[in-house]
């Protein structure tokens, strides 16, 4: 994402809004290219030759803010960058400076008296490794930053630079957001789903309301009104907020405190034409959940699995099972696994399974954890345990019980 010092503000009465782009302007374009164009020449030098390059690409101009940011959007997103050398850097340097020290003085012009040379050593380095002498010099200080190897850089078209651009000045907004209220409506269920998954996924703290048929109404915590200014807790509201633009009617309502010291206001909606660079509708959320789909599709069974399933309206919050089944005679029953959790994650994951009181809940729990039958033994709905992998006939048994 962006630094602060990237981020240009403009106000308007009590809101607040980043000074975005115009993603179809041709100046801009030509600019989000060359500098695509810059990072692959680059590709084999050192980031100290690229940050040079981008530097004289800047010169003078008015819009060198623009420029570093699209040129951090490229580095932190589509550039890998490692350390090149023939050995690793701290062992040559201690093998360098061993004979250095052995050879004490170390001189530029050799004599009688003191006939070592920079170059001596550093042959005599390169015949210990079998390496030619440039690759030892070159490898000393490698591991420093500014020495990496820009040694993959993904190239992406202007558009997507430009439009990862305008989110990253909206999510450098809200490191120091107050509250945040978000409105999602007229969203299929599955938008609904991924929405709180993510929610949940940040640890965000929130308050929901409403339902599949009006919508919802969202509250977030922000940082600065729990830790003071805590960096740490705005930059997972940044980072919820790509997450946000997946849904297709929704408008957030955030409260940005000004380093003045005063409130201002932060709106966006879909028509702001923010796109998003996450993945729409993850599928399956663990390994355990996809192997159980797959293993489950291969029993022959007269239950249909479905992925997406109900969300249930806990009026503070919602509770999403992880999958649904249906049976040709009308039955229906849904199944959530408890798997490898923390034990506070846990605590809650119970108190939303009593709290739904679903008697056609199948909950499958992990023998990893903590907990044994005891701790189920006032939660609804048909409760067992596995080990390793969910066997379906474990599950279809329950299923038949459900009525």
């Amino acid at each position: 994402m962006l630094t602060s010092d990237l981020v240009l503000t403009r106000s308007r009465g009590p809101y607040i809004f980043p000074c975005t782009i115009d993603a179809t302007d041709q100046g801009t374009i030509d600019l989000a290219q060359d500098l695509i164009d810059l990072f692959a020449e680059h590709r084999g030098k050192t980031r100290r030759e690229l940050t040079r390059a981008l530097d004289a690409r800047a010169g003078d101009a008015t819009d060198y803010r623009v420029q570093r940011g699209l040129a951090k959007l490229l580095e932190d997103d589509r550039c890998a960058f490692q350390v090149v050398s023939a050995a690793p850097p701290e062992d040559l340097r201690a093998t360098v400076f061993a004979l250095a020290r052995e050879n004490h003085p170390v001189v530029r012009e050799p004599d009688l008296i003191y006939p070592v040379t920079k170059d001596h050593v550093l042959e005599q380095v390169a015949l210990h490794y079998e390496v030619p002498i440039s690759e030892v010099a070159r490898g000393l200080y490698a591991d420093l930053i500014e020495n990496h190897i820009l040694t993959t850089f993904d190239a992406p078209s202007p558009a997507w630079l430009l439009q990862r651009y305008n989110v990253a000045l909206a999510q450098a907004m809200l490191y120091r957001c107050n509250l945040m209220k978000l409105t999602v409506y007229r969203n299929l269920p599955v938008r609904y789903k991924q929405l709180f998954k993510f929610i949940k996924f940040f640890r965000l703290i929130h308050a929901i309301t409403g339902d599949l048929d009006s919508g919802y109404e969202v509250h977030l915590d922000g940082p600065v009104s729990m830790f003071r200014l805590s960096q740490k807790y705005g930059i997972k509201m940044a980072v919820f907020l790509p997450a946000l633009l997946l849904c297709t009617r929704w408008k957030m309502e955030a409260e940005i405190a000004g380093s003045d010291g005063r409130k201002r206001a932060f709106v966006l909606d879909e028509n702001h034409g923010l796109v998003s660079h996450y993945k729409d509708q993850t599928i399956y959320d663990s390994l355990l959940e996809e192997t159980f789909a797959g293993r489950f599709e291969k029993v022959e069974t007269a239950w249909q699995l479905e992925r997406e399933t109900e969300i249930v309206n806990l009026k503070d919050t919602v509770f999403i099972p992880d999958f649904a089944f249906r049976h040709p005679d009308g039955r229906n029953a849904l199944l959530e696994i408890v798997g490898f959790w923390r034990p506070e994650y846990l605590r809650r994951k119970l108190e939303k399974v009593r709290r739904a009181r679903l008697e056609n809940l199948i909950i499958a729990v992990s023998e990893g954890l903590n907990v044994d039958e005891e701790d189920f033994r006032d939660v609804p709905g048909h409760v067992f345990f596995f080990k390793n992998r969910i066997d379906p006939r474990d599950v279809i048994e329950r299923l038949e019980k459900c009525g």
